[in-house]
């Protein structure tokens, strides 16, 4: 798995290096999609089907973890920035630190910084990891999947063939942990409907027509 998200994140920075002088001061609105989703809600199939539809790079779970080990040891991806660009992004930073109250350690420092670089750049796709928090600055239209607790659970049954009583703490641990991340590193409630632009319903919505309700939202704003 760990070779394939390298290669991933080489091709991105490859696309990014090529493109670095062409970075704008400000990004065009909605050219950055960040999707928080409740377990079980299929919001990453959302974002994949929303990503292959725009033709935008999708940043999920495993490749923003990534990033944020390979920067440890490597600035390649924030000096994908041109100075003025990063200075912006470090800007950003800061500010978030100071109106959110936060006590950023080494972790979060990364993941703000590689948040906001990602946002910096554009066309992209965003899943989870708090980004709808991070990229508040950025002009960004910020997306929530949920559906009925019973959808999901019988999703999270039939895809990973569990028990019901299997799939409802999976689903209850899943949303506590992701909630207490954000809770912890962005200060704030995953569930407040302030914090999203749009949030869609897949138990009343197919995964298509969820797609096509976000591209309406893109193309109106």
């Amino acid at each position: 798995m760990n070779r394939s998200i390298n290669k991933i994140i080489d091709e991105q920075i490859k696309r990014w290096e090529m493109g670095k002088i062409n970075i704008p001061l400000q990004i065009k609105p909605t050219n950055v999609i960040t999707l928080s989703r409740e377990s079980g809600s299929r919001g990453q199939e959302v974002a994949e089907k929303l990503a292959a539809k725009i033709g935008f790079d999708l940043f999920h779970h495993e490749i923003l973890e990534y990033m944020i080990e390979t920067s440890k040891n490597s600035k390649a991806l924030l000096e994908t920035l041109d100075e003025r660009g990063m200075n912006i992004v470090d800007d950003i930073v800061s500010a978030l630190v100071h109106e959110h109250h936060l006590w950023p350690d080494e972790y979060s420092k990364l993941l703000l910084r590689i948040l906001n670089t990602i946002g910096k750049h554009g066309n992209a796709v965003i899943l989870g990891r708090g980004a709808n928090c991070a990229l508040k600055k950025i002009n960004t239209l910020r997306v929530r999947i949920v559906a009925p607790d019973t959808l999901r659970r019988e999703y999270l049954q039939k895809t990973r063939d569990l028990s019901m009583d299997d799939a409802q703490k999976i689903m209850v641990s899943t949303d506590a942990n992701r909630n207490a991340f954000v809770k912890r590193y962005f200060n704030s409630d995953a569930n407040d409907p302030a914090n999203y632009d749009l949030i869609l319903n897949t138990g009343t919505l197919s995964v298509d027509k969820t797609v096509q309700v976000i591209q309406c939202a893109i193309d109106s704003v």
